[in-house]
This record gives C-alpha cells, sequence and structure tokens, in this order.
C-alpha cells in the first residue's frame, strides 16, 4: 500500500447477499440430511445480532475436526506480540504504480501521500523523535523516509479503515535475512527492534547498524471509544496495525502477477469461504461488536505471546484492520472473499520477480526529515 494509493472504498453487497442465500440453502440441507448430535453450550461472548446458543451450538474452548482445517488455514497469517518479525509481507497497490514499478524497479518512492498528507504512523514517529527517543531519531531521517504498508495476509488489508482501497494489484515483498524489524507501539514509550527469529535487538546495536533495519510494525493499540472513535483527529482512531517497509536496501526481492501470488489469493478466500460458512452454520456468542469489539481485538490479542488456538482467536490474530467488513460475521467475511477473488483476475500478466540495488545511504547524507504534514479529515477529498 503506496502512501499515494487510491481511497474509493466500496463493497459488494449485492454479491454477499447472493451468497448468504446459497448458504442458506446448504444449512438446511445440511439440517434436514444430518441433525447436529447435541453438544454443551457456548460460553463465548455474546453477540447481539446472533440467536441464542443451542444444543448444537460448537465449543470455542478447544477445536473440533471441522475447526481445526479452518483454523490452520489462518495460522499462517496470524501476528501476535510474540511473532511479529515477519520475512514475506504483501502490499497492494494500483495499476499505475505498478507501470511505474516496471519501468523503474524502484519500490519505495513516496514519502507521502499528496492528498491525504502524513500517515499516523509517521505523526507518531515525529512525536517521539521529538521526544529524544534515539531509535525514532533515527528512522525520522531521510534514508527511511519513503515507505510502503504491508502485512502478513493480503485479504487482511483489501479494506482498509473506512472501506478505502489501497488498489487492486499485489505485491510480495521478502526482506533479506538479516534484516531487523523495529517495534512502535502507542501503547509504549520505547521503540524496540527484533531480529527475523523474534529476538530482541539491543537499541545500541540498532543505533550503531541502523542499515540492517528493514521495516516497523506499527501497532495504534490505544483506541478510544464514543464519539472519539471516529477518524477525526490523531487520537482519535480505532486500533489498527501496520508493517511499514521502509528501507529498500534490506529487501531481497519484489514480485508482482507470480503464481505463487494468485495461489496466496485464492487460499486466503478460501478460507474467508470456510469460515463464513462454518459461522453461519453454527453462530458463536460474541461478547462485543464494532467498536468495543475493536477494542476487544487490541488489548487483548495484539498482545498475546502466541494466539489462542480458536477459531475467532486465530482470525482475529491475523487482522491488520479489526472493524467494518472485517467483523467475524458470515456475511462480512464473504464480502471480503469475493473480493478478493475480483482482485486475483487483477494478477494476470507476465510475472517478474526484482533484486533491489539500492544501498544505504553514508552518515554524511542522513538527514532530519522534515515535520510531517497533517491534512484534517474534513479537507480530504
Amino acid at each position: 500500500m503506496g502512501r499515494d494509493d487510491g481511497r474509493a472504498g466500496y463493497r459488494r453487497r449485492a454479491k454477499a447477499t447472493l451468497e448468504k442465500g446459497a448458504w442458506l440453502s446448504i444449512a438446511l440441507s445440511e439440517i434436514a440430511c444430518n441433525p447436529a448430535p447435541a453438544a454443551p453450550a457456548s460460553s463465548a461472548p455474546t453477540h447481539a445480532a446472533a440467536p441464542a446458543p443451542s444444543a448444537s451450538a460448537p465449543v470455542w474452548t478447544s477445536p473440533n475436526q471441522g475447526e481445526e482445517e479452518i483454523l490452520q488455514k489462518f495460522a499462517p497469517y496470524a501476528v501476535t506480540d510474540g511473532s511479529i518479525a515477519r520475512r514475506v509481507l504483501y502490499t497492494w497497490t494500483t495499476r499505475e504504480q505498478i507501470a511505474a514499478l516496471e519501468k523503474d524497479r524502484v519500490l519505495l518512492t513516496r514519502t507521502e501521500s499528496p492528498e491525504h498528507g502524513a500517515s499516523y504512523f509517521d505523526q507518531m514517529l515525529h512525536a517521539r523523535a521529538v521526544a529524544k527517543d534515539p531509535l525514532a531519531e533515527v528512522l525520522r531521517t531521510t534514508p527511511f523516509a519513503r515507505a510502503r504498508y504491508a502485512w502478513t495476509a493480503p485479504w487482511a488489508t483489501t479494506f482498509g479503515l473506512g472501506g478505502e482501497s489501497y488498489g487492486d494489484r499485489l505485491l510480495r515483498v521478502t526482506l533479506k535475512q538479516d534484516a531487523w524489524v523495529a517495534v512502535l507501539m502507542t501503547s509504549k514509550k520505547n521503540l524496540e527492534v527484533r531480529d527475523l527469529a523474534g529476538k530482541p535487538v539491543p537499541i545500541a546495536d540498532a543505533l550503531a547498524h541502523p542499515e540492517r533495519i528493514a521495516a516497523v510494525y506499527f501497532a495504534h493499540d490505544t483506541p478510544v471509544t464514543g464519539y472519539a472513535a471516529s477518524m477525526a483527529g490523531p487520537e482519535e482512531r480505532v486500533g489498527y496495525r501496520e508493517y511499514v517497509l521502509c528501507n529498500e536496501s534490506m529487501i531481497e526481492s519484489w514480485s508482482i502477477r507470480t503464481p505463487e501470488i494468485r495461489k496466496e489469493l485464492l487460499d486466503g478466500a478460501a478460507a474467508l469461504r470456510a469460515l463464513a460458512r462454518f459461522l453461519f452454520l453454527h453462530p458463536p456468542e460474541r461478547r462485543f461488536t464494532g467498536v468495543r469489539w475493536n477494542v476487544q481485538v487490541v488489548k487483548e490479542t495484539f498482545p498475546l505471546a502466541e494466539p489462542v488456538p480458536t477459531l475467532f482467536g486465530m482470525y482475529e490474530a491475523s487482522l491488520a484492520f479489526p472493524s467494518g467488513v472485517y467483523e467475524p460475521e458470515s456475511n462480512r467475511l464473504n464480502i471480503v472473499a469475493a473480493r478478493i477473488e475480483e482482485y486475483e483476475e487483477q494478477q494476470k500478466g507476465s510475472p517478474l520477480t526484482h533484486t533491489p540495488t539500492a544501498k544505504f545511504p553514508p552518515p554524511s547524507e542522513r538527514k532530519p526529515s522534515p515535520p510531517p504534514r497533517v491534512v484534517p479529515w474534513y479537507e480530504r477529498h
């Protein structure tokens, strides 16, 4: 997701409605032919729109065979505090930026979005640098100014915050084996650094060798509720997270239109369809929905050492944006799956894999980045 990718979000609600009808037909057929055996009532949280638990509802504390198969589909995507460092990431972009990539072979080109200004990540990193965090001061220099946003699962960023779109062309990015990932969480005072094995890197080492920092894992894990949960200001937004690719010299390769990319999209859509079908047939109880669900995921799932081994636990650990269309409901998941299947068709063409040749600049060429340009939401078009 480049810093100036398109933001025109849309949803395929009509298609989702038809799909829900299809699930209903399947459900009625299965109920008629294969009555479910009795099972204990679920102890999971209550969803206001879900039906009351019945004898056929699944037990969510331990996966059965059907749940286990779905759980394994989401396991590769899950990110918790114990598994932040990732070597392979995916980023969406536009057809126009793909054309520029094919011509110039430069992945990181933008310092900000011309329309939206500086990202919230840039604003928070700048604030930490002003507060004299030594690593933030390094990351707020020109070698790290150009960036692109990414995540472990392409389906999890198909719809951005508020339903916005980052483009329908997908890039697969592989970091170098010796790359480091910096960690910036709004809930923590200091930044951290981890290697790709997940081990902490001493800040002194990171400051001595900033050229090894390939990306920053950024988590806005201090969301607010009520009227302030809109995107109105720098502190008034729901919780979310992302990887910020910010050092092209530590990228081993990037690729577009490869069979591997198309398979990844189809696998993601299949996982969503499987979970959607299961949730339709076995509606679970949920404690929260909407903004309260966002807070629950951010506060309870993001900080875990490893995902909770349940369908909800693994699915929520896979999310970058736990809000809106990503709430774990059958019809919503089918909307995301439909978008992924639509985008898979856009990946046709000659495959391309490129190895960047960018060099990290010497200290003499490293300059402080200018203060971030903040564009109020009401001025955005």
